[in-house]
């Protein structure tokens, strides 16, 4: 099975739609047309670049790896260490980031949705919305309050769009999604969708998705005052009718894209390492994971290839403490994620148990048992490895009562989440957990990044929106400004 998603590829289709060549013989048309280069675009052919350009910037490339598991202290850097220190540059948070996001994928996303509408296809419609939810959410988790309602308008004349608030953003995001779970039309195979690399074209997932997504931002809603929805209705609509509202029912609903073993289709980070060796995993995760006696560690790290215990690196050193470290005395990424196919999650059932956990912590009846979902969940992350959580080792991470178990529940997630580095940062400044110490080294005023800024274009092509934006979030275009969903 070959998956190429090419700029080459891409921009050629452009080019096969937008030129034309005079005849100079009646039968132009039919000798030289060639099968495989079609001259008209269909959502299908749009919908692998729109996924895979998501996907590789949320789990690879220099936002997955140097925003999400830096911050989020999964990984630490041994070499050129600036970015552990957060120097972050505008390489990163506007072409590694906004840019990708906004021109790349989200604009493949709206063709899609347009041409489900022009083919009477409402699953492509529902699909692209889908996705597009999911770049929304990451916008806004990333730099706040975004343009939302009038984003990816530029062809329709809207340059300059205005900036929604996070609070705005998050439930049109939440009534988006509901409208395309009702849209998507099961069993006709009239209405069936291709090119789907994510799901397999199955649509039942595409549900679970949406829905399980929806909690996710439910989740980052609860208990503010100044929500605009009723947070608690739209939780209980989910969960109280699983029939019309699936969600990840087990690890087999895991929303991930399965990288393949060929160049353009391997996994990002696998890329990255067949040129560098900058990253190690961080001293924090280890620690904890070595306290806790838990067997995830040999599949999120190597041991040193010097041999001994797993030795992990502190964030933010300076340059010479870091190498002095050592590269062959300190541990890789585990293996499993540096393979070609290691998979780019976006979702997992292990997140939305955890997820429910807190809900009825919360007290949310609908989300069932506390020490059942939380459990689940520990269950959940261990099988997603191949491996089985001991009787042991749950008799010793059992439940507690209280704040105590409320740090449990979060403490667990953060292990669940390892590479999901974007999403965890996400978790950790709306909760505080865990507790993370900043880098050794940093160049934020001692605070761990809160946001990333918006970038230099901004500013200069839209100062109007974006100035608005900054004024309304009460604070200054940098790494300390706190986002609504941390407040």
């Amino acid at each position: 099975m070959k998956r190429i998603v090419s700029s080459f590829r891409y921009k050629a289709l452009f080019a096969a739609m937008l030129l034309g060549t005079a005849a100079c013989t009646e039968k132009f048309d039919q000798i030289n047309t060639n099968p495989n280069a079609p001259t008209v675009a269909t959502a299908d052919l749009f919908l692998p670049h729109g996924i895979q350009s998501a996907v590789d910037a949320y789990w690879g490339g220099s936002l997955g790896m140097d925003v999400g598991d830096l911050i989020s202290q999964y990984w630490a850097r041994i070499q050129y260490t600036d970015i552990d220190q957060y120097t972050i540059t505008s390489d990163v948070y506007g072409t590694a980031s906004w840019q990708v996001f906004f021109i790349e994928s989200q604009a493949d996303f709206q063709r899609i949705y347009k041409m489900g509408a022009e083919s009477s296809n409402p699953n492509y419609q529902a699909v692209a919305v889908i996705m597009r939810s999911w770049v929304f959410s990451l916008l806004t988790d990333i730099y706040g309050d975004i343009p939302y309602k009038d984003a990816i308008k530029g062809i329709e004349g809207t340059l300059q769009p205005k900036y929604d608030a996070q609070k705005d953003v998050y439930a049109g995001l939440v009534a988006e999604l509901k409208a395309a779970n009702d849209m998507i039309v099961l069993n006709d195979n009239s209405k069936a969708i291709a090119g789907d690399i994510l799901l397999g074209n199955d649509l039942t997932k595409w549900k679970k998705f949406a829905n399980s997504l929806s909690l996710r931002l439910l989740n980052r809603m609860l208990n503010k005052a100044d929500a605009p929805i009723d947070v608690k209705s739209e939780i209980n609509r989910i969960l109280s009718d699983p029939t019309k509202y699936p969600v990840l029912a087990s690890n087999s609903d895991n929303v991930q894209l399965n990288y393949l073993d060929a160049t353009n289709n391997n996994n990002p980070i696998n890329q990255n390492r067949k040129t560098r060796d900058d990253h190690r995993v961080s001293a924090t995760l280890i620690n904890k994971l070595k306290a806790m006696s838990d067997d995830r560690l040999a599949v999120y790290a190597n041991t040193p290839a010097d041999g001994g215990d797993y030795k992990g690196v502190p964030n933010g050193l300076s340059n010479a403490d870091a190498n002095a470290l050592g590269l062959s005395k300190t541990s890789k990424v585990g293996t499993f994620f540096v393979s070609p196919t290691a998979p780019g999650v976006v979702m997992s059932y292990a997140e939305l148990q955890f997820i429910k956990a807190e809900f009825a912590y919360k007290g949310i009846a609908s989300a069932g048992v506390v020490a059942t979902n939380y459990t689940n969940g520990i269950n959940a992350s261990f099988s997603q490895y191949k491996l089985t959580a001991s009787s042991a080792y749950l008799a010793a991470n059992a439940l507690k009562s209280g704040a105590d178990g409320y740090t449990q529940i979060m403490e667990q997630k953060w292990i669940a989440l390892y590479g999901q580095g974007l999403e965890s940062w996400a978790e950790y400044r709306r909760t505080g957990i865990p507790a993370l110490s900043p880098a050794v080294i940093n160049t934020n005023g001692g605070i761990i990044p809160t946001r990333l800024p918006y970038p230099g274009s901004e500013e200069s092509l839209n100062f109007t929106n974006f100035s608005e934006a900054l004024t309304r979030q009460g604070g200054k275009n940098d790494m300390r400004l706190k986002l609504w969903f941390a407040k």
